[in-house]
């Protein structure tokens, strides 16, 4: 059994808050795709937190500004987005209080919420922003009154599709021709929603459609060619040792599936779970892992991970950061719960058909499918971290400064693992 996580602030000590500024802060980032499903840019979301659970203040928009003031000198932008867009919000009092932004405007894009009123200062505080080549963006967009005077300035506009049915969203559409905008659909949750979007008109898309199934049909995890021939170099060493070849597979969603799924064939008649890839390397052995290797060479690999599979390296990171100084296979188990934590979207069917597969212990298939068990509530976490949805992040479970130190080092180390794939 694995141990239970310890609470991050024993009843009577001090809430994170009192303890610096640096505990205040939640980071994530909700990406916003093209049609095609790569990444455009990440809206960047900050929250303060008076206790060590997602407490959204009631000016909100306000704590995020101040929040992102007070700590670009710390975040490492492009770390965080690479050559992305990285989009900030800005609300009423933000935006009245000056555009001289603690950044440049290459890779900067700026939210202006649907509560700032529309009026000469604002108008010309979002013109000035605009001049200065930040991407301007009106987020939650409906028509109000001199909405257009905010339109001269902007270059996208963001729909909450939830919020609007399909004869609204039409009826907005059609006002939005006369104006040179690119349209953002948010909230866009099932494949369904998405196909209608694009038919729409929309370009850019925000939700979490990407990690929701829709279809059976059997799909081939992509690869990385660079990864696979890696490992066949490593495996001519002939003092290559498990460990090495571990260090390989691990960071590679594809190779740790598809290893995962050689053990569990009927030719090897494996009768016990398997805990690690170092246990499935050391059960097959290094001659069947050189075998097995190559032929993945043969069978041809895809040239470029996908960004589901960055994200899948960035939950993978943060799970394992988060289980701290814990033994070894608790660690290489959370590991392994965040990176197959988007086997469904890899593969395009339901996780407990992917799972099925896999020779995978009853704690990481609970964690996997039904998010439960020890595992699955430090996978909800990080999910719930990821996506900005502070009110599900159980209070108690991790200290704040840990989820928001463990997070940006994970987009720190999946950065660097995915460059390293695609140079």
């Amino acid at each position: 059994m694995m141990t239970k996580y310890p609470a991050a602030t024993p009843p009577g000590e001090p809430a994170d808050h009192e303890n610096g500024p640096e505990a205040l802060i939640y980071l994530a980032r909700q990406p916003i795709f093209d049609d095609e499903q790569g990444i455009y840019g990440y809206e960047l979301l900050f929250r303060d937190s008076r206790q060590n659970r997602a407490d959204l203040d009631t000016d909100g928009a306000s704590a995020t500004s101040k929040v992102m003031l007070n700590t670009m000198m710390e975040l490492d932008l492009g770390r965080l987005v690479g050559d992305r867009l990285a989009f900030f919000n800005l609300d009423h009092q933000f935006l009245l209080a000056g555009t001289d932004l603690p950044f440049g405007s290459e890779h900067v894009g700026i939210e202006i919420m649907e509560d700032v009123p529309v009026n000469d200062e604002t108008v010309a505080a979002v013109a000035q922003l605009n001049m200065l080549g930040y991407t301007i963006a009106l987020d939650n967009f409906t028509w109000r009154d001199s909405v257009e005077r905010f339109l001269e300035h902007a270059r996208l506009v963001k729909i909450d599709i939830l919020a609007h049915d399909v004869m609204a969203q039409i009826e907005i559409i059609k006002k939005l021709q006369d104006h040179d905008i690119i349209m953002v659909a948010k909230s866009v949750e099932t494949r369904a929603q998405f196909e209608q979007c694009r038919r729409l008109g929309f370009k850019y898309f925000q939700g979490f459609f990407l990690c929701r199934p829709t279809t059976m049909t059997a799909k081939r995890l992509p690869e990385s060619k660079i990864n696979v021939m890696r490992l066949v170099k490593q495996l001519q060493d002939p003092d290559v040792t498990p460990e090495e070849l571990e260090a390989i597979i691990r960071n590679d969603v594809a190779l740790h599936y598809r290893l995962l799924r050689t053990v569990n064939s009927a030719y090897y008649g494996l009768s016990v779970k398997i805990k690690s890839i170092q246990h499935a390397i050391v059960y097959l052995g290094i001659p069947t892992i050189r075998s097995w290797a190559r032929l993945q060479v043969m069978a041809g690999v895809d040239d470029r991970p996908s960004e589901l599979m960055r994200l899948a390296l960035i939950r993978a990171r943060m799970c394992e950061l988060m289980t701290g100084e814990m033994a070894k296979e608790t660690r290489d188990m959370a590991f392994t719960a965040g990176l197959f934590s988007l086997l469904d979207a890899l593969m395009d069917a339901p996780m407990k058909e992917v799972i099925a597969l896999l020779p995978l212990e009853d704690d990481l298939v609970s964690a996997l499918v039904e998010r439960e068990g020890p595992y699955g509530r430090l996978l909800q976490t990080v999910v719930s971290y990821e996506r900005g949805e502070w009110e599900q992040i159980q209070d108690g479970l991790f200290a704040v400064k840990d989820l928001r130190r463990s997070y940006l080092e994970a987009v720190a180390w999946a950065t660097d693992q995915y460059l390293a794939l695609t140079e």
